[in-house]
């Protein structure tokens, strides 16, 4: 598993959603990808000539590259996503954003969804517990992100980023010279 963080600009993404329990994501996700991606698309991908406004939309936002996992109460939005760069959002898509943040993202290698899912678990079992600690989540959702290539290929590379806000440690030594200055001026 690696790790970079760094700043990004609010994002905003264009795609289709589901929704689906968390204990039902392992199987689920993936079915999700089959049936509401690559069946129904596959001819778009074979021709790369989109015939309505969906699969241009498809086509001109890399729809497919990013997945959105947006925790509600009880389950999660499970969106199949491209970066969006405006226009027309056909009926069928809706449009999610990101605000500005702070990213903890993480990367590996190896074929689909093996790879994806054993490097979910390494985030929230190792880094979330230690490293991640020291984090405010930056709302409720992350971002699986998928590169082009061989799915199935043992050096195929995707990963998983976690908007982040600043670290915990800045805000608690914000918080300690405010009370700090207040009792130094007697206001405390």
């Amino acid at each position: 598993m690696n790790i970079t963080y760094e700043h990004k600009p609010a994002m905003t993404f264009i795609g289709y959603s589901t929704s689906i329990r968390p204990e039902e994501g392992c199987t689920k996700c993936p079915e999700f990808w089959d049936k509401e991606y690559a069946q129904k698309y596959a001819r778009l991908w074979q021709t790369m000539q989109p015939e309505t406004p969906m699969e241009k939309a498809i086509l001109e936002n890399g729809v497919g590259l990013f997945a959105i996992c947006d925790e509600k109460e009880g389950s999660f939005e499970y969106w199949i996503a491209g970066l969006y760069k405006g226009g027309e959002v056909p009926e069928g898509l809706k449009l999610y954003t990101f605000p500005e943040s702070d990213w903890a993202m993480f990367s590996t290698k190896g074929p689909l969804p093996g790879s994806l899912q054993a490097l979910n678990t390494r985030v929230w079992q190792e880094w979330y517990p230690k490293e991640g600690q020291k984090y405010r989540g930056n709302g409720n959702a992350m971002l699986e992100v998928y590169s082009p290539g061989d799915m199935q290929s043992p050096d195929y590379e995707c990963g998983i980023w976690v908007p982040i806000c600043k670290p915990l440690e800045q805000s608690e030594k914000e918080t300690a010279e405010i009370v700090s200055t207040m009792t130094i001026t007697g206001i405390l």
